[in-house]
């Protein structure tokens, strides 16, 4: 290797530990022009692209030094670390035991191992994982959080909480510790602490929150004269479940400026019209700057006000959402349904890049659902479900409507109303389980045992304060669909009609 090589080399391995990406990049990429058979070269240029945010292009570069060096652990380990974020699990976790192959008692991609295990919803194994790591680092701060985790995915949440508050015992700092013990908290309904944590999810997902010159609301009183900024965050069903506490606002005396995704702004402003409801733009509409705005707060954040206890729901509000009566009408009617014929919103797949594997259940599965006499089933399902539909209907007899021109993704008043023309929907946690509840829909949602059970569906109970016409149907530690399938036919089966 030649000096001007090892300094470029060097200058750009300083400049990557300084968090300065873009110049370093740019550096090894001079660096590649020079030697291009030096394997942790490409390693490190992975790294900090990946750190730059382009995943897949890191990928190759891993792959470039494992090529030039089988037995570099680093680039093995590094190729896992992006095949999980990207959701690549299986991948990901032969790179993490080749890796662990290469070096037995390195802690870190034993850890890594664990958290996709995880991922994968095998809870057991990823314990396992998870407490040799630990072995080897007693105090290895993101294993127990990993550990603790994988105690929530076994129902032992004594033991999750420790693992989480030995986090952050260790590192106070520890986001994704904070935000995971927030979440448990919730989960068993200690929402005092729990809404506390759960402020930490930002920094836990390096996600950067909206920002606003005025003061963050902490639940005082605001000036004569002046509104408050209430901001959705996180995915449209989260802005569902959020918008539920809106009212409290407004029966408090708040005047409301509400900014929303783009998508729900005519639905949110025909079920809210005591706020001024306006659509999210970046970096910001004028009106939620305005000198009449005295505070602002996420609505995710708004919890730790206004639902302390369980007390603090309304009690037994049937819905929130309002619904085009007259759309949903129209669409019903397109349905030419029989009489006494039922109509039953369903819904299959979540898109959650996390999560969205555990929760999801093919249609082909619904078999025993589709089958049932004396009901008409709609497509709910946002996404081109057009080649799912027709092979089931062939292979099954039955058919899933679907209204053609209505958009389930963009066109959320189209759906809502579509949602709202249903006697029932059976859905998969994901959106449409929030669009159907704060309806007052009756809704069966279908709750996962693996990774994507989230803290709103609660542990046990057949239902939650947050959807009164909400009831799950939880999956059992098998994470079998079947038995939950046929335990839903029977029930749909002995509804009166």
């Amino acid at each position: 290797m030649t000096t001007a090589f090892v300094d470029t080399f060097n200058r750009g391995l300083q400049l990557q530990q300084m968090g300065q990406l873009e110049e370093a990049e740019a550096l090894y990429r001079k660096a590649l022009t020079m030697n291009k058979d030096v394997a942790l070269l490409y390693s490190n240029l992975g790294v900090t692209v990946y750190s730059l945010g382009r995943l897949a292009e890191s990928i190759p570069l891993y792959k470039k030094a494992i090529a030039l060096d089988p037995k570099l652990s680093l680039a093995h380990n590094n190729l896992g670390v992006t095949l999980s974020a990207m959701g690549r699990l299986e991948e990901a976790l032969e790179s993490f035991s080749k890796t662990i192959a290469l070096v037995p008692d390195d802690p870190e991609p034993i850890n890594n191992y664990g958290d996709v295990l995880v991922k994968m919803s095998r809870f057991a194994e990823g314990e396992q994982a998870l407490l040799k790591a630990l072995q080897l680092r007693p105090n290895y701060v993101e294993a127990f959080t990993n550990l603790g985790t994988a105690s929530w995915g076994l129902g032992r949440l004594d033991d999750a909480v420790a693992c989480f508050r030995k986090a952050i015992a260790l590192q106070p700092d520890v986001a994704m510790a904070h935000k995971n013990l927030g979440i448990v908290m919730l989960l068993t309904n200690n929402f005092a602490e729990g809404w506390r944590e759960y402020e930490w999810r930002n920094l836990a997902d390096k996600i950067r929150p909206r920002e606003y010159p005025m003061p963050v609301w902490k639940g005082q009183p605001l000036p004569p004269g002046k509104k408050l900024l209430v901001w959705a965050e996180q995915g449209v069903g989260d802005e569902i479940l959020h918008a539920g506490m809106i009212d409290d606002l407004s029966a408090r005396g708040f005047e409301l400026i509400y900014e929303v995704d783009p998508r729900l702004v005519g639905l949110m402003a025909r079920s809210f019209p005591q706020a001024k409801v306006i659509a999210r733009r970046f970096p910001h509409d004028p009106e939620t700057l305005g000198a009449d705005v005295g505070a602002h707060i996420s609505a995710a954040s708004m919890g730790r006000y206004l639902r302390l206890k369980l007390e603090d729901f309304p009690a037994q509000r049937p819905s929130y959402l309002a619904p085009d009566r007259q759309k949903a009408a129209d669409l019903r009617a397109r349905l030419n349904l029989a009489p006494g014929e039922k109509l039953v919103g369903i819904s299959w797949v979540s898109t959650n890049l996390s999560f969205g594997h555990s929760k999801s259940i093919s249609l082909a599965q619904w078999e025993p659902i589709l089958r049932t006499p004396g009901f008409r089933f709609v497509d709910l399902q946002y996404g081109d479900t057009a080649t799912e539909r027709a092979a089931v209907e062939q292979k099954l007899g039955v058919k899933v409507e679907h209204l053609d021109g209505l958009d389930l993704r963009d066109d959320l008043d189209g759906f809502t109303a579509l949602t709202a023309a249903c006697d029932l929907v059976i859905t998969v946690s994901n959106s449409t389980a929030h669009f159907a509840g704060a309806l007052g829909v009756p809704v069966w949602i279908f709750i996962s045992a693996g990774i994507g059970k989230f803290w709103y569906w609660g542990i046990n109970a057949p239902t939650v304060p947050w959807y009164p016409s909400a009831r799950l149907i939880r999956q059992g530690a098998a994470q079998d669909w079947t038995p939950l399938l046929a335990q839903a036919a029977q029930q749909l089966a002995a509804l009166p009609r």
